[in-house]
């Protein structure tokens, strides 16, 4: 997959975004797409590899910190950050990461949907737990 890793100083809030707050359950990076780890209601790294939990995306972290430490995740809306290329779908891939849904593959991955670059420094936020995937 061709991971999108942003740059941390460049992920804030766009219009219209729908923030919550939360707990880390791992050291997290301004970017990254967390899901809720209900066993213990932590945000931890999503991952479209492990399971249908990990993929369960519940939003990108619009701050960084330390597992424990206060979280402010990004749920929908437009979200501000870098490596887009314009009208293009993402997906959720591995590590937290994004990667084109051209790159996505239903042997080795769950399918999330993250959202539609609507320029290369804007993501319309549209998450979309397909739940499927992960055939071989």
């Amino acid at each position: 997959m061709a991971d999108i890793t942003f740059t941390a100083a460049s992920v804030k809030k766009g219009s219209y975004a729908v923030t919550v707050d939360g707990t880390a359950g791992a050291t997290l990076t301004q970017g990254l797409f967390v899901y809720l780890d209900t066993s213990d209601n932590e945000y931890k790294i999503a991952d479209a590899t492990t399971s249908t939990t990990t993929a369960n995306v519940a939003g990108a972290a619009l701050s960084a910190g330390a597992d424990g430490q206060r979280l402010i995740l990004q749920t929908s809306g437009y979200l501000t950050c870098d490596g887009l290329t314009a009208n293009t779908v993402y997906v959720l891939s591995v590590s937290g990461k994004m990667c084109p849904a051209a790159d996505y593959s239903a042997v080795t991955d769950y399918l999330t949907i993250i959202g539609a670059a609507v320029s290369t420094t804007s993501l319309k936020l549209s998450i979309n737990v397909a739940g499927t995937g992960k055939t071989g």
